[in-house]
């Protein structure tokens, strides 16, 4: 592994922040203090951490509607994000958009929507918007392996290939579209479906961060190099519901316990520890950033709830 201790180390704080970010949410569901639709990313937040870290400032992303991991490694500030999904007008959107339909223009975060698969087209007019004004961006477009069962998919494909569109497409394949396994909804597996529009794909285990970053670093000095659109093919599993309140009675407890034992932030942790990253333990890291996190939730509870106008400006 190529990747130096720094970044290593950086890349793992922004996992852990992740982890500690979605359980801080559940908590606030359960409490009441942040309401409505919101879907949790706990067990897959390697594939999202992974990638991005690979990206620049100024490259774009569409997250998913379980995006929370997205905007927070994509730069979103910890207390603005909780704000939002309180619905406070502290909030990136002033407290309207709820979990799903976060916009963060300041770190390129384009949006995610709460139609599944909705980022798609938006992708090809992202990336038309980027090679028509010469840039050397590119636009990660995040799904889940649910939607790409849909016929706009194939759409966006075919267009980013013959157009030859900076897109990647990192598909977080959780193995679940809702509370169908994906093995009963398509004969292909996900990166398959991109081989015929002569795409480059890579597929990675979506649980170690590490590996997801490098297969999304060369796969982005592919992109440069090729002016190629790419798709990378995460495979991992999210141990919550679909959303908060599902209690998952479609999934057995070993499939979940099977899948807690590959835990991305401790297959982090062991990395860091065998390459002397780190020494003790994490609790230090922990505790730092669960201060950030308290912060966070401060700010949130204390924030005015947001007066909803015609004329609101975001």
């Amino acid at each position: 592994m190529s990747t130096d201790n720094i970044k290593m180390l950086e890349i793992y704080r922004k996992l852990l922040l992740a982890r500690l970010f979605e359980e801080r949410v559940y908590k606030l569901v359960l409490e009441g203090l942040v309401i409505g639709s919101v879907h949790l990313s706990t067990g897959e937040e390697a594939a999202s951490v992974g990638t991005i870290a690979a990206l620049r400032k100024e490259d774009y992303i569409l997250p998913t509607h379980r995006g929370h991991v997205q905007h927070l490694t994509k730069g979103a500030d910890p207390s603005r994000l909780l704000a939002e999904l309180a619905g406070k007008e502290t909030g990136y959107c002033k407290g309207i958009s709820g979990s799903i339909h976060i916009f963060d223009k300041e770190n390129n975060n384009l949006g995610s929507n709460g139609i599944v698969g909705g980022q798609f087209p938006i992708a090809v007019g992202a990336g038309m918007a980027i090679k028509y004004k010469k840039s050397d961006s590119v636009v990660a477009c995040f799904f889940g392996d649910g939607s790409s069962n849909q016929g706009w998919f194939y759409e966006l494909l075919n267009l980013a290939s013959l157009w030859d569109l900076p897109i990647a497409f990192i598909c977080i394949n959780n193995l679940y579209g809702m509370g169908t396994p994906y093995t009963k909804t398509s004969v292909a597996k996900v990166h398959e479906k991109a081989m015929p529009f002569k795409i480059k794909t890579e597929v990675v285990d979506g649980n170690d961060v590490y590996k997801v970053y490098e297969s999304m670093k060369g796969l982005l000095k592919y992109m440069k190099a090729k002016s190629k659109p790419v798709l990378l093919e995460c495979l991992t599993y999210r141990w919550m519901g679909h959303s908060c309140h599902d209690q998952r009675p479609y999934r057995s407890t070993d499939e979940i316990n099977k899948w807690k034992a590959k835990d991305p932030v401790k297959i982090a942790e062991d990395q860091l520890f065998k390459k002397g990253i780190l020494k003790k333990s994490t609790d230090i890291i922990k505790d730092e950033l669960n201060a950030v996190l308290d912060n966070a939730e401060k700010f949130a509870r204390e924030s005015a709830f947001s007066e909803f106008s015609d004329d609101m400006q975001l």
